[in-house]
């Protein structure tokens, strides 16, 4: 009879738990449904506007690496092109050595009115470096694995054709850019700074134009960050992202799991509380942060942050997950993220059941007690100082190592392309 019970309570249990996760997990399909509509129907609709410039000089900037036959997907694009009225369009292709920087810049000394930026968010934050304040806008045809700026803001991943219409439209937002400088970095990565590859393109051409970078400041137009983050993306397999998409960061993530803890210091300019909406407390409520005292109201520093990874975001939507709900491309504002996590697994279970739940339209409760915190503060200019060098990304690209990085936000620099409302 005892076993009988006992197997009737592990099968009600069982039971219970596969309800709740479904539950669960509807909850967050239908909150996932309810936000894509809601984005749709709302998001930028005060910071959009509609551009009367006619499309008599459309550039795309390719990577052909994104594409099985270039050929056809040039020939798809300019036939929808044709039926957006646009009889002509330059084609430019990156190479290893300049991801699209240099060639947006070609496409400016020759008059463009419009580049469109064909590849992943590498291709994607390449071009908007090169067309900030120039008065060009972009589009985004997105070809790559995370095509986070595209999910972002509402560009159709899965439908190409959609994607191309949007591209060449005439709804525009005026959206920010993110500049990230290592300083004295322990090791610098092959990728070439998107500063650098400006002042280069710009020589080469004898182009003209305001100085908006220094050599060393790479771009951005999602996220940059430093510690887990960064070694996630510097281990993912090239080859299996290629096969099996974005769940190859997943992996690698995994894999990078019992990654050394790390102490930050933060200073940040303009900081603004986060809202209180959001998973995160106030960074300075961080149980182990502490606020220097008697700095001027506009800047804030924090000291002994414990942290696995720092993220420094324009936007916040990853594939299925809502990670920096605050995150707007469009408000001038860099949302500055530390996860720290106790406990090993425990810890990052904790924070992922707060993201699920984030997603799911929740608000998590972030306890003192809790194994896994997400902390978060906004500002416009952050320098963060690690005990020991991290690798350090940018929109998914290990750019090298360091212990301290500066990254400021360059306001409204670039119109792109969006959804008509």
């Amino acid at each position: 009879m005892g076993r009988i019970n006992l197997s009737r309570w592990i099968g009600l249990a069982t039971a219970g738990a596969t309800a709740a996760g479904l539950v669960l997990v509807v909850r967050w399909l239908a909150f996932q449904q309810s936000r894509s509509n809601a984005r749709q129907d709302a998001q930028f609709d005060v910071n959009t506007h509609e551009s009367d410039k006619t499309l008599e000089n459309v550039w795309v900037v390719f990577n052909p690496a994104k594409q099985s036959d270039t050929e056809q997907f040039q020939a798809h694009v300019e036939e929808v092109a044709r039926s957006c009225n646009v009889s002509h369009i330059e084609w430019i292709e990156t190479s290893e050595e300049d991801p699209g920087t240099g060639q947006a810049i070609e496409a400016l000394t020759k008059g463009a009115s419009l580049v469109i930026a064909a590849g992943g968010d590498g291709t994607v934050r390449a071009v908007a470096a090169s067309l900030a304040h120039s008065g060009v806008p972009m589009g985004i045809i997105p070809a790559g694995t995370g095509n986070l700026l595209a999910r972002n803001l509402n560009i159709p991943t899965d439908d190409l054709d959609e994607a191309i219409r949007i591209a060449l439209g005439s709804t525009f937002i005026h959206g920010d850019l993110a500049w990230l400088r290592m300083e004295d970095p322990d090791e610098v990565g092959d990728l070439a700074a998107e500063g650098q590859l400006i002042r280069e393109a710009r020589e080469r051409l004898d182009a003209n134009g305001d100085t908006i970078a220094e050599d060393d400041e790479f771009a951005y137009t999602v996220i940059a960050g430093m510690g887990f983050d960064g070694e996630t993306m510097a281990n993912t397999d090239s080859g299996l992202k290629k096969k099996i998409g974005w769940i190859a960061y997943v992996i690698s993530g995994v894999k990078a799991l019992h990654g050394k803890r790390m102490k930050a210091s933060l200073k940040l300019k303009d900081a603004v509380s986060a809202d209180q909406s959001t998973v995160a407390p106030d960074l300075a409520e961080h149980p182990d942060a502490q606020a220097d005292e008697g700095d001027r109201p506009d800047i804030e520093e924090l000291s002994d942050v414990p942290a696995r990874t720092i993220m420094v975001a324009n936007c916040g939507e990853l594939p299925y997950l809502v990670l920096v709900p605050d995150a707007d491309p469009t408000d001038g504002l860099l949302d500055v993220v530390a996860v720290d996590v106790r406990a090993g697994l425990l810890g990052w279970a904790d924070v992922a059941g707060k993201i699920l739940a984030q997603g799911a339209g929740w608000t998590p409760l972030d306890l003192p007690a809790s194994t896994g915190h997400m902390t978060a503060r906004q500002c416009r200019d952050v320098k963060v100082d690690v005990d020991q060098p991290r690798i350090v990304q940018v929109d998914g690209d290990p750019v090298g190592t360091a212990s301290t990085v500066h990254v400021r936000v360059d306001e409204s620099a670039v119109d792109i392309a969006v959804p008509r409302q």
